[in-house]
């Protein structure tokens, strides 16, 4: 099919009635009507030629974009939270257990662990707050990951510039949540 694009707006074309000043439009041969909502034409190195149309950002993308960072991180905090409050209490009794040189009374937060990883008091204190220490590190670095969401505000990145940006995060963020599995 015989289509006319006006050479003012490349954007802008005509099927039927042919234009009365063709000097104005560039004809072309279009096999497939649909190809015109998935193809562009552009002037390059002085020909007309076809190319794959570049999806506009729309502010929806962004959002789907940041929220599924956000969902990805929320699920992430949930598997680390889970216990939270028996994590506060473990810390917390290891934290006094330490303060007082490894001496006297034992909580059972302490003592019960120590006992099914069949490690000494001392030792148990001391893995606990190591992995305390080490799930407050993850939780900052997967804040922090969180937050490159708005780098996806950014002005002037393509669609594919946003997905990429979009992928490290996710990709950082799933690092984290190994590097947690992995102790």
């Amino acid at each position: 099919m015989k289509v006319y694009f006006l050479k003012s707006n490349l954007n802008q074309y005509q099927i039927y009635p042919e234009p009365e000043d063709k000097t104005e439009y560039v004809l072309m041969d279009v096999t497939d009507d649909s190809a015109l909502d998935k193809k562009q034409l552009i002037l390059r190195d002085g020909q007309y030629i076809f190319i794959d149309k570049t999806p506009m950002v729309t502010p929806e993308t962004i959002k789907k974009l940041m929220d599924d960072v956000d969902d990805r991180a929320a699920a992430i905090y949930s598997t680390w939270t889970r216990f939270e409050s028996e994590y506060r209490e473990r810390q917390a009794a290891a934290e006094a257990y330490k303060s007082a040189n490894y001496e006297g009374e034992c909580s059972r937060y302490i003592s019960d662990f120590a006992q099914r990883a069949r490690l000494d008091n001392k030792t148990a204190t001391n893995l606990i707050l190591t992995q305390a220490a080490g799930l407050k590190k993850l939780q900052m670095e997967l804040a922090n990951q969180r937050m490159r969401k708005y780098e996806l505000k950014a002005p002037n990145l393509t669609i594919e510039q946003m997905q990429s940006i979009h992928d490290d995060i996710i990709k950082q963020m799933d690092n984290l949540m190994e590097a947690y599995q992995n102790g």
